[in-house]
């Protein structure tokens, strides 16, 4: 089970993480502003009404005039009782934070006796409760009905600064991918580093990111360049080898007894043959190619003609043209039906179209290889012990040097037990660029 954990892969995916951190803390501390302001305003405006109301009525009282038929409106009730009216709640913080605007707003009120509370409705609304003492001794009460809370505003707000976070976020998050893209562009250009044909990234972005891609060049070129020289030189070394070996073989004629004139002879020829594969593993190394119309099948048909006496045959479509590196695909093709025919007996190769791709298989009947062999099975110079138990001659660099040539043009080598019994070596071509 994989293990979960909140750490971001990458560079950008954690600079997207920021901004999505920094934005949902503006949105927080936005609704908090919003709503802090929006009760301030609301208990301002309330006790402005509430002060006007008390005042007017005040005077309306003093004039001998009924105070519930002039004052009482559909939002407020007013009526003057000899008592205070029954409290329900206690007076809470919002109604004293009022009660001491009204003071503020009339000071003519602050030495009088003003009580406020608030109730809750059976429909859910709430209503503003109050009382005013008199000159008379008796009391000015009145309820301001579904008196406001400051959320419904408030959450106005923080939809609005909600909408404008996440279009903030969102150009973010596609400002960090655009600057991201140079570095994808330079990882993948560094995972291909000695697979293939250097590949030299564009130095674009920001002024790092370019200095970089510029570096990044600069070490793609040193190192291409010596790893071709590496095996330019190797190369030329086995090529100077054949001459001494040829020389050995000529004098292997006049060796005696035959054994072991024979035996001279057939090491001879071993090396050379080792000679020749070790030269071919180096050349695919820096080998190069252009793209070029090939007809699959009767490329895979002329493979299979170096093999007149063995049974190979071919299963597919009679024609398939592509653009493809003729080439490497070629000689990958000749390496895989050989390892198929000399470990195998037969071989057969099938032109495959389907959801895993366009792709050829060179299939064999061969006794297949381990689990452990076959993850060994692209090393150089490797041998599973069924080889060499049968001394089917080859030195292990056959199988490297496809992969090496079909990876180097853009190609794939997949190799796999068949349930059958034998290999599957599945190739995938080397197409051009525009495929």
């Amino acid at each position: 089970m994989r293990k979960f954990s909140l750490r971001p892969r990458g560079l950008v995916a954690g600079s997207i993480l920021v901004v999505v951190a920094v934005g949902l803390v503006e949105l927080v501390a936005s609704v908090a502003f919003y709503q802090a302001i929006d009760r301030q305003t609301l208990r301002e405006d309330q006790a402005r009404r509430i002060a006007e109301f008390l005042v007017v009525g005040d005077r309306v009282n003093r004039l001998g005039i009924e105070v519930s038929q002039v004052m009482t409106s559909h939002y407020l009730e007013a009526t003057v009782t000899a008592g205070p009216p029954a409290r329900t709640d206690p007076q809470g913080d919002e109604a004293e934070a009022i009660a001491d605007y009204v003071r503020q707003w009339e000071p003519s009120l602050s030495g009088r006796s003003l009580r406020l509370w608030s109730e809750d409705q059976a429909d859910g609304g709430r209503d503003l409760v109050g009382a005013l003492e008199l000159e008379d001794g008796r009391w000015l009460s009145f309820r301001s009905h579904h008196f406001p809370r400051p959320w419904p505003i408030a959450l106005r707000a923080g939809a609005t600064t909600l909408a404008f976070t996440l279009v903030c976020v969102a150009l973010g998050v596609f400002a960090l991918r655009q600057l991201g893209a140079p570095l994808r562009r330079l990882t993948r250009a560094a995972q291909n580093v000695g697979e293939g044909p250097p590949s030299p990234v564009a130095v674009e972005g920001p002024a790092d990111l370019a200095a970089l891609g510029s570096a990044f060049n600069d070490m793609q070129r040193r190192i291409t360049g010596l790893i071709e020289d590496q095996a330019r030189a190797m190369e030329a070394l086995s090529h100077d080898l054949r001459t001494p070996l040829s020389r050995l073989k000529l004098a292997s004629d006049f060796v005696e007894p035959p054994e072991m004139r024979t035996l001279v002879s057939d090491n001879v020829d071993e090396l050379g043959d080792m000679l020749k594969s070790l030269s071919a593993w180096l050349r695919a190394q820096h080998e190069a190619s252009t793209a070029e119309e090939v007809d699959l099948p009767g490329l895979v048909r002329q493979v299979l003609a170096r093999w007149p006496d063995a049974a190979v045959r071919y299963e597919g479509p009679k024609t398939l043209i592509l653009q493809a590196h003729r080439g490497p695909l070629e000689q990958a093709l000749i390496r895989l039906v050989d390892n198929a025919v000399r470990f195998g007996g037969r071989a057969t190769v099938r032109l495959v179209d389907d959801a895993e791709g366009r792709r050829l298989e060179v299939l064999d009947e061969g006794p297949g290889l381990s689990a452990e062999n076959l993850a060994r099975i692209y090393e150089p110079f490797f041998r599973g012990d069924a080889a060499r138990a049968r001394d089917t001659g080859g030195f292990g660099l056959g199988i490297p040097t496809a992969e090496r040539l079909l990876k180097r043009f853009g190609g794939r080598l997949a190799i796999v037990n068949r349930p059958e019994g034998g290999l599957r070596a599945c190739v995938w071509p080397p197409l051009a660029t525009a495929e």
